[in-house]
């Protein structure tokens, strides 16, 4: 069979807030591109060679020939690719061609996607390709698929990364794999409702063969659960780590302010390659309670010296700071940027909550009618999309852009937002 992978452009987070693009234009943060989703890769990997597969990668313009003849195209898409994987759907299917679709938002909305796709993978893609491939050759695809086993990661392939083009982006990194579910179930995240709540690891051995064969010494694990503090996780990076401190590698680590308090950690995940830890606020309650009016001495010391571990160990840490949670309002300016200048952070992002389907907070915000449209090509944390409970719309764009001014300039903000005193704080 031939088969055509379509990776969906999708709108990077500040691509439409021009009023930041000259302002930032000397800092590599908000327009980078980033490594492709391994997706893509992993499905090619895991495709028999008597098939033939394609790839369209529309991120970069790749033009589509709908005309071609194929016996399947097979789309995966995360929410601010849906409305571009949909589009490209109905016009393979307006000509009779077999789509098939997965993903994040697929698996989160598969009446919806089902709309625009023959079949929809809800889930995981691994355990239910071979049965895929199987129906779409004997022209008897199901409308869903859904594994009903857990995936090991034992079985896990090296994803076939050179489907897509290495010179069109701008980062010589590729993306790795580590483990597969979260207990967690943080108010943002779709991963425990995609993957489940019981933590898979993949195999150390395979992870680093699997290092072994990338052309790039830079890597970003893509899975922050490996940085929650219980002892099942820091035990297994530390375990990774004795493996990849031989190899001359710089690691990107993704984390929550859920990290373990312990100096001597992150010395151990430098001497094994970590380079940078790009760490999210606003989800998980550690910065919940961080940026709240009753946080106390003690929480805030305890976050500056999470971020100096980071630091000293030769760990770069990078905040990405988000605004318009329900538990804050305009106050909460004055508190970020004050916990970025006492911990000394000088790389940072700050995001606008999107309430994306398949998280507890898509779905309450969904629930409570806060939703103000479905236009996917802007849910993508860079635009207000939900209707905030202790900020208008006006108010939050507003402080978005201060945090990023400000953050960047060293300028203080408005003294109407300048309320926030930690020497006040409680005990």
């Amino acid at each position: 069979m031939i088969l055509r992978f379509i990776y969906p452009r999708f709108r990077k987070f500040l691509e439409s807030h021009k009023e930041l693009d000259n302002f930032l234009g000397k800092y590599l943060v908000g327009n980078y591109t980033m490594p492709p989703s391994l997706a893509i890769p992993i499905l090619a990997a895991l495709t028999p060679d008597e098939h033939e597969v394609r790839l369209t990668d529309d991120n970069f313009g790749d033009p589509i020939d709908y005309d071609e003849k194929l016996d399947a195209v097979i789309i995966s898409c995360f929410t601010p690719q849906a409305q571009r994987a949909y589009e490209i759907a109905d016009e393979y299917r307006k000509r009779g061609t077999t789509v098939l679709m997965g993903g994040i938002h697929p698996t989160a909305l598969p009446d919806e996607a089902k709309l625009h796709a023959d079949s929809v993978c809800i889930g995981e893609g691994e355990p239910v390709w071979p049965q895929i491939l199987a129906d779409l050759k004997a022209k008897s695809l199901k409308p869903f698929y859904k594994a009903t086993a857990v995936y090991s990661l034992e079985q896990f392939p090296n994803p076939k990364r050179n489907i897509f083009r290495q010179d069109i982006y701008k980062w010589n990194a590729h993306l790795v794999l580590t483990t597969r579910g979260c207990p967690v179930q943080c108010d943002g995240c779709p991963i425990p409702d995609k993957e489940g709540i019981q933590v898979r690891l993949r195999p150390i051995e395979n992870i680093v063969d699997d290092i072994r064969t990338m052309p790039y010494k830079q890597f970003y694990f893509t899975d922050d659960t490996i940085m929650l503090p219980g002892k099942k996780y820091s035990k297994f990076m530390l375990n990774l780590m004795e493996r990849t401190k031989e190899l001359d590698v710089s690691i990107f680590v993704a984390s929550t302010m859920m990290m373990l308090p312990d100096p001597q950690f992150y010395k151990k995940l430098a001497k094994g390659g970590v380079s940078s830890m790009y760490t999210v606020f606003g989800f998980d309650r550690v910065s919940q309670q961080l940026f709240d009016r009753s946080c106390t001495k003690e929480q805030w010391q305890a976050g500056i010296d999470l971020v100096k571990m980071n630091e000293d160990a030769g760990i770069h840490f990078f905040a990405s700071i988000g605004i318009g949670f329900d538990n804050q309002d305009r106050s909460v300016v004055d508190r970020i940027l004050k916990f970025c200048r006492d911990a000394n952070i000088d790389l940072a992002e700050f995001y606008i909550p999107t309430p994306f389907p398949g998280t507890p907070f898509g779905r309450r915000a969904d629930a409570e009618g806060r939703i103000l449209h479905r236009n996917y090509d802007v849910w993508n944390h860079g635009n207000i999309v939900f209707k905030p409970l202790n900020f208008t719309e006006t108010e939050l764009m507003d402080d978005f852009y201060t945090l990023w001014k400000c953050f960047y300039s060293g300028i203080e903000p408005s003294s109407t937002l300048r309320t926030f005193d930690i020497s006040k704080a409680s005990s």
